[in-house]
């Protein structure tokens, strides 16, 4: 079963939605909703203990990989590369 909700939304912000839609090959409609439907907190998420033990599980990984370049987390170096690589001409 399904409801029909009826958004008001800023004419720019509908124009924005629907570039990113056409751009996928959908409507804006079809767009918006599958943001909803993303963004909409799950029943099958994991709350209180299981989501402790999850994270516990996780954390093992953290650290896990080595890029061989000491300076791989630090953000004002990865922006100088993308600025860098998206300045060349392709």
């Amino acid at each position: 079963m399904s409801k029909t909700l009826v958004l008001e939304i800023p004419d720019d912000v509908f124009v924005q939605f629907q570039k990113v839609a056409e751009s996928k090959g959908k409507t804006a409609e079809k767009f918006v909703t599958e943001i909803m439907l993303k963004n909409i907190p799950s029943e099958k998420k994991k709350g209180g203990k299981e989501a402790e033990l999850a994270e516990k599980r996780f954390a093992k990984w953290i650290g896990a990989v080595n890029s061989g370049n000491p300076r791989s987390a630090d953000n004002g170096q990865i922006d100088a590369d993308l600025a860098e690589e998206y300045g060349r001409d392709l």
